[in-house]
């Protein structure tokens, strides 16, 4: 069926695609480090490298909206609604930058849909935000979606990527409690800084089987065994803790300094951590010194307890160097504080960790890139905490990391004093007017105006978010079933990939082969894969986890409107409603026809297949 001609129209969308994820792949390829696997204890300099991808999201973007079908932008004008709007619309006042104007809501829809929830909105939920006229209709939307589980699932999935939590690294059943504890967190909109203080303090003393140990999923991920899977490395297991925190709470990467100091080997990557020894870096881990972590054998299970003798420095590790020997006393690399002996260290730490300005700072980049695509600084864990004030007089070439300080200073000190909240963090950047920004811009774009984000920029869609918009497409979900690592039985069935706990979770080998050329992350040994690649395009072609989904059977879609009593033209509208979130372009709607009328089945099979395969399904934009 899919091999058939469908005329000049579907062939040029179809290389139009091919293009423009060639494009997305090649400039990957131009950055020293761009999709590259990530492995633990892997220190280069371009994996640091202080190198924005300005010019690749950019790129990108103009690439995509020129393929994008026309549309009518909102003629709503734009109002500097809170902190968001007022640094980045003044930066662009004062610097007369143009930007793009707003974004219809059909566009508006289907971003916020899958910025939120990780989904696409069906057609009913798109038909309903559309036709309301309410003013404050965006707003209740956002309210509306960060309210759901859909939200839960998709930012608890996401944050289990971030944390790399898999069964092969912290057991079966800590698996399942942890992602049972982080979507309870994010339900409950539990304040961030509590939610990383109980990761780093957790304590499992006998084993972590039971629920109230969840939040040791965290450390127990960077346990490093020593000669045998029983035996325990601690120091390096110390190591291997702060690097993470630091990389994921502080958005730092002290990776090369846990090896060899800074000086002679990064001063083409990072003026801060030139000055910074192994010393400083040990005087971190010292604060996990007495933890251990130890795997009961047989058990899948670990404990955590902090009875040891400290951070030894005279030993040899498996990992990195030989330390140096010499008395190390636990201390706060960003300022120096050290911790009271008298006192449970890692509590010390935690505090120490989430009252610094840079943690929330961090935070707030974090998340802010999720929803613009480029972080405000990017990558987002690799801050320069020396080229961070505007004013301060750098030697060339460098310059201030931020493209905008003051906003991401503004935007931190308002998380931390709305408690840390998530659900407050995001309902502020959705409702901003420059989150809502087209991603088409009217008029000659320049290389200049991207640190402004003066127009949206396009994301391609992630590979759970490609998996859930086929099913919510095609209404052919996969009810796969999802395992209870305690008893090793089948529980509920799962029918979006974001409701299970891991990759791991659910055993499915089509989906998981679709799921890995879009870049899944493993979180064993790689973090997600971002790009694209010719083989993602003949994957949406050919694989049976799409073609399947748009025949006329097993209760999908096309085969429920097949057989419904709406005309040929209510159909093909039905198609892209549910598919591309908007209506067809009239040329379209006439193709679409044509082939309805040869054949109604073959036609709204080959119809939707055509869809899914469109640009503007692949692209959140």
């Amino acid at each position: 069926m899919r091999q058939r001609a469908f005329g000049k129209t579907l062939f040029v969308m179809l290389w139009a695609i091919l293009t423009i994820w060639l494009g997305a792949s090649s400039l990957h390829a131009q950055k020293p480090n761009a999709g590259k696997t990530r492995f633990p204890g892997e220190h280069t300099e371009e994996k640091l490298a202080p190198v924005r991808p300005d010019r690749q999201i950019s790129d990108l973007t103009h690439q995509v909206t020129a393929q994008l079908p026309p549309t009518k932008s909102s003629q709503q004008k734009i109002v500097w609604r809170n902190l968001i709007d007022q640094h980045l619309f003044g930066a662009m006042q004062r610097d007369a930058i143009p930007h793009a104007p707003l974004t219809n809501d059909y566009e508006f829809c289907r971003r916020l849909y899958l910025d939120l929830t990780g989904r696409i909105p069906t057609p009913a939920q798109l038909n309903a935000f559309v036709s309301n006229n309410a003013p404050d209709k965006r707003d209740k939307l956002i309210e509306e979606l960060i309210a759901s589980p859909a939200w839960v699932g998709h930012w608890g999935y996401w944050y289990g990527d971030l944390v790399r939590a898999c069964a092969n690294r912290i057991g079966n059943p800590t698996l399942k409690h942890f992602d049972a504890w982080l979507r309870q967190s994010f339900k409950a909109d539990k304040p961030y800084d509590q939610l990383v203080s109980e990761m780093l303090t957790a304590t499992a003393p006998n084993t972590n089987w039971m629920p109230d140990a969840a939040p040791s999923g965290f450390l127990t991920r960077w346990h490093i065994t020593g000669a045998t899977m029983y035996d325990d490395n601690y120091e390096d297991t110390a190591d291997e803790i702060i690097v993470n925190a630091a990389r994921l709470f502080l958005g730092v990467n002290y990776q090369c300094i846990s090896c060899h100091g800074g000086k002679g080997f990064l001063e083409k990557v990072s003026l801060d951590l030139v000055s910074k020894k192994r010393r400083d870096f040990w005087a971190m881990a010292a604060f996990f010194g007495n933890t251990r972590i130890r795997v009961v054998p047989y058990q899948d299970r670990y404990t955590i307890t902090d009875d040891g003798n400290g951070y030894d420095t005279k030993g040899w590790s498996q990992v990195r160097l030989q330390r140096e020997g010499g008395d190390i006393q636990p201390t706060f690399i960003l300022t120096g504080e050290k911790a009271d002996p008298r006192k449970p260290l890692r509590p010390q730490f935690a505090r120490m960790l989430t009252q610094h300005p840079q943690f929330a700072r961090a935070t707030v980049n974090l998340i802010w890139k999720q929803f613009f695509g480029l972080g405000l600084v990017d990558p987002v864990d690799a801050f320069d905490l020396a080229r961070q004030d505007p004013k301060a007089q750098l030697p060339a070439p460098w310059t201030c990391q931020p493209t905008n300080t003051d906003l991401l200073d503004a935007l931190a000190r308002d998380f931390a004093a709305h408690r840390f909240s998530l659900k407050y963090l995001m309902r502020t950047i959705s409702r901003s007017n420059a989150y809502q920004l087209s991603s088409r811009f009217d008029g000659d774009w320049k290389e200049g105006y991207t640190p402004y984000f003066a127009r949206h920029f396009v994301r391609q869609l992630t590979a759970e978010q490609m998996h859930d918009a086929i099913s919510q497409a095609t209404l052919v979900f996969g009810n796969y079933k999802r395992r209870d690592w305690t008893y090793e039985t089948p529980i509920a069935s799962a029918r979006f990939w974001t409701e299970a706990a891991s990759p791991e979770d659910i055993n499915s080998g089509e989906a998981k082969n679709f799921l890995r050329t879009f870049g899944q992350a493993n979180r064993e040994q790689f973090d997600r894969q971002p790009g694209g690649s010719i083989l993602q395009a003949m994957m949406l072609m050919n694989s049976p986890f799409v073609t399947n989904r748009v025949l006329a059977e097993n209760g999908s879609l096309v085969e429920q409107l097949v057989k419904s009593a709406k005309s040929n033209g209510e159909l093909v509208e039905e198609l892209y409603l549910a598919t591309l979130s908007r209506h067809p372009l009239p040329q379209e709607k006439q193709l679409a026809l044509s082939w309805l009328e040869k054949d109604r089945r073959q036609g709204a099979e080959d119809l939707h297949w055509s869809l899914l395969n469109k640009l503007d399904f692949v692209f959140n934009y």
